[in-house]
């Protein structure tokens, strides 16, 4: 039977769930002028104390009228510690202990914290019930001097706990914690914890679905003596000292690793990896190490900065893959060759969909296919890609081999659909947040994108099937471009 409803009067708690949806630094407020609302505020559910909840920006901007503060960094550092800790113990002076969900704190800006305010704090919000918790310090501290006191994520805190997210810190778990029978999530980057310490306390979160760890240069060697029944996305990069993985994850279906890819056991066929580069050559990496390391994967991502080296044709294949996403850094304007990625697509007898996004400075190529020294294009052996239907190239400029892989894919791809060629990511109606906002070109990077389009237009216009939906995508008038505006952008495609 539903609650009686009086006019003018909402029931408590449906108050204080609406109460809960407001921002922090909205509730708060509130609840600093209204009874009813320091009585919701008491229970507020989820605490985050970071640099916008905290109006830091709004402060940073009254203290640069203090000459010392600006001079003086130990002293403008401390400043900004008292603020951190005035704001903090007044939000929480009239709060209950008891009731919340989440709890995050944010001190980056604060490297010489005390630990005493930090404890306090951690232990005001690691209390039964708490469910996420993210902690995290200024990642500018190389050696991070904050011990996370491990003790409070006893049985009874572990029990509802289910999201770990610790940044710049050491955090020694001790064996007797016990288990965590309710954590799904577990994040560590910059945190000082050895091999052992991590794989005994992952043993003991059973449900644990996510786990990721960057920049964790302690560990040298991680195995977890036993089942990971629920881990379905691992997540391990710039491990500086890591050697060597053995987990069991049967379930485990996305890997995101590195380019300094460590002797590595997982113990189930991953469908989805992703490797980030942090030095040169990761897709020549990825092309010659993953097919006997995961022959199986279905979708494959690859970040590199940049390729120096040509990835070779070999006769390793990737028998099932049918998605290919490559992030290239191209800072080097006419020494990329971008029909090297040739080897990828022939390695892939049924790729579907290819996707490059080439991120590269708004200056015009010196490698433009435009110029009379570069009109001989390249063509490999006949190689036909039956099953390519979706191929989309993100920042398309009019560099000759980034031409001539296009070529190779419309006339080798026989079942293509659909062919995106965008000149400008700038377009913010052609983002995934799909705003009205656009980057404004410069107008060496206008001219780039203009000599693209011309590039198309000369070079593969002509040989693209009428059966293919072909889009050449310019910046739109609000990117800068005088001409017409994009497809998506009230204009028209090539």
């Amino acid at each position: 039977m539903g609650r009686e409803f009086v006019p003018g009067k909402l029931p408590e708690d449906i108050f204080d769930y609406l109460y809960s949806l407001m921002p922090l630094e909205d509730a708060a407020r509130a609840a600093c002028v209204s009874h009813g609302f320091l009585r919701s505020w008491r229970r507020y559910p989820r605490l985050v104390f970071n640099n916008k909840t905290l109006g830091v920006d709004r402060f940073w901007e009254t203290l640069k009228e203090d000459t010392l503060a600006s001079t003086d960094k130990q002293y403008g550092e401390q400043i900004i510690e008292r603020y951190f800790v005035n704001k903090i113990n007044h939000s929480l002076k009239n709060r209950s202990d008891s009731g919340v969900k989440a709890f995050i704190l944010h001190l980056h800006p604060c490297p010489n914290m005390g630990a005493s305010y930090i404890d306090k704090w951690l232990l005001f919000g690691l209390k039964p019930g708490i469910e996420e918790l993210a902690f995290e310090m200024s990642i500018l501290k190389k050696r991070a001097e904050y011990n996370f006191p491990c003790s409070l994520l006893s049985n009874e805190t572990g029990g509802s706990l289910q999201s770990l997210k610790l940044i710049s810190c050491a955090f020694h778990p001790r064996t007797t914690l016990g288990c965590n029978k309710s954590w799904t999530s577990l994040y560590l980057r910059y945190v000082h914890i050895t091999g052992e310490e991590l794989g005994q306390f992952v043993s003991n979160c059973d449900t644990l679905v996510r786990l990721l760890i960057s920049r964790c240069d302690d560990i040298v060697c991680f195995r977890v003596p036993c089942v990971l029944h629920h881990l379905n996305h691992f997540h391990v990069t710039r491990c500086q000292k890591l050697r060597v993985i053995e987990i069991n994850a049967p379930k485990l279906s996305n890997f995101v690793c590195g380019d300094d890819l460590p002797q590595v056991s997982l113990g189930a066929e991953v469908k989805h990896i992703t490797m980030m580069g942090s030095r040169p050559n990761t897709i020549r990496y990825a092309r010659t190490k993953l097919p006997s390391f995961m022959p199986t994967v279905e979708r494959v991502t690859v970040e590199s900065l940049s390729e120096k080296v040509m990835t070779p044709m070999m006769p390793s294949k990737f028998l099932h893959l049918n998605y290919l996403n490559i992030y290239l850094v191209d800072v080097q304007l006419d020494r990329q060759d971008y029909f090297c990625l040739v080897s990828f697509l022939a390695a892939s007898p049924v790729l579907e969909t290819f996707i490059l996004r080439v991120q590269t400075d708004n200056a015009l190529r010196r490698d433009s296919v435009l110029d009379k020294a570069q009109l001989h294009l390249r063509q490999m052996p006949e190689c036909s890609h039956h099953n390519l239907k979706n191929v989309m190239i993100t920042r398309f400029t009019s560099a000759k081999s980034l031409i001539e892989l296009t070529r190779h894919i419309v006339e080798n791809a026989l079942a293509l659909k659909c062919l995106t060629l965008d000149t400008a990511i700038s377009c913010g109606r052609r983002t995934s947040a799909k705003t009205d906002k656009c980057w404004h070109m410069p107008e060496e990077g206008l001219r780039e994108a203009q000599k693209g389009v011309e590039a198309v237009r000369r070079c593969i216009e002509g040989i693209v099937v009428p059966s293919t939906n072909f889009k050449a995508l310019e910046p739109c008038s609000e990117c800068g471009c005088k001409g017409p505006t994009c497809s998506l952008c009230k204009g028209s495609s090539v």
